[in-house]
Formats: structure tokens, C-alpha cells, sequence
């Protein structure tokens, strides 16, 4: 994979976990499954799988987790003894590809996470719900999930046609370092497990 000064990304990943108990009569009922108001319950994998989609889509920040390279001559300015360590940093991430679920990224060559990517890390994506204030839930008790895959590139054709800069600036609006805008010339790329 060729990783450039800035790629925009779409992660393609299966389900690790998905932590899901939800109360029935406040604003997290668009995340509802049932219309049982009494009814809590553990979801099924399926369940899971759909409130993570729908999670997904109302979200735009993230967590990726990736691991530093076991050599890191050409990672400039590492610390010693950080080969093979994970980190995990924030990344704005956006539902652009609703045809196959895979949250898109912009990926900056000059990033941590992306950097370990290129040099062979897997990358995983967390992703948390936040509920509206009225809500005033603990967060521990509010539904979340983390995603695990690999990046790959996005067809200049289907960046095109998914309109994937206009989807993306519309979850980022501050997103002023699209390839677009200043970084011209550069690939669009994506994820598949």
C-alpha cells in the first residue's frame, strides 16, 4: 500500500465488540431495537452489528489503535524501545461508503497511526456513543464498539462517484486538508478486512 502526504481512507472491518445495554424511554431510542419499554436485554451478535451501523452513522470521532514497527529507523524522532508498542489516537472518521458500512478517514502520511499502517500495522477503529445531554448517562453505560481491518485505496472513480469529499467535509466541516482543497494530486484510499 502506498501511503502519501494525505489519502482519504475507508476502513472496511469486522466486528470486535459491541457493549449494548440500553434504557427505552429517552433519547437513545433511535438506537432501539425493541418497543418493549421494560425490556433489557443482551443483543445478539446481529443486534449488536446493527446498533454499531447506526452508531457509526450518528458519530464522526474515533479512536484508531495501531502498533509502532518493530523497525523504527524510519520513524523519525521514535524513542527507543518503542517497537512493537500500541497507540491509540483520535481520528475523525465519516459514514461515506453506506453501501458497504466502511468509515472513511484522511489519512495524513505524516500521522503516527498512518505511518505504523504503512509500515505493516493492522488498524483498529473504536468508536463510543454519545448521548444528548438529557440523556445524563454514564458513559460507561452507553453503547460502544471497536472495528478491526486494514486501509486499501479508493478508486479515484468511486471517490467521484460516492461524492466521498462532499460526504466527508459534511460530518468535518473545519476538514480544511482535503486532498482538494490544499493537498492536490493525491490518492484517495480505503479498507477491507
Amino acid at each position: 500500500m502506498r501511503l502519501l502526504n494525505a489519502l482519504i481512507l475507508s476502513l472496511s472491518f469486522g466486528l470486535v465488540q459491541c457493549s449494548i445495554l440500553l434504557p427505552r424511554d429517552d433519547p437513545l431510542q433511535q438506537l432501539s431495537l425493541s418497543s418493549d419499554a421494560d425490556s433489557y436485554k443482551i443483543p445478539s451478535v446481529h443486534e449488536s452489528a446493527i446498533m454499531a451501523r447506526r452508531i457509526l452513522r450518528l458519530e464522526s470521532i474515533g479512536t484508531t489503535s495501531t502498533v509502532f514497527p518493530h523497525d523504527t529507523s524510519n520513524l523519525h524522532g521514535a524513542p527507543a524501545g518503542i517497537e512493537g508498542q500500541p497507540i491509540g489516537l483520535m481520528e475523525y472518521f465519516a459514514d461515506c461508503e453506506t453501501s458497504t458500512g466502511n468509515p472513511t478517514l484522511l489519512a495524513v502520511a505524516i500521522a503516527t497511526s498512518f505511518k505504523n499502517v504503512a509500515a505493516g500495522s493492522n488498524i483498529t477503529l473504536s468508536v463510543r456513543y454519545h448521548a444528548p445531554k438529557s440523556a445524563r448517562m454514564t458513559p460507561a453505560a452507553l453503547p460502544r464498539f471497536s472495528l478491526m481491518g486494514h486501509l486499501e485505496d479508493i478508486r479515484d472513480v468511486d471517490v467521484e462517484k460516492g461524492d466521498i469529499t462532499k460526504c466527508y467535509r459534511t460530518y468535518h466541516p473545519d476538514a480544511f486538508w482535503t486532498p482538494e482543497r490544499i493537498l492536490a494530486g493525491f490518492p484517495w484510499m480505503c479498507g477491507r478486512t
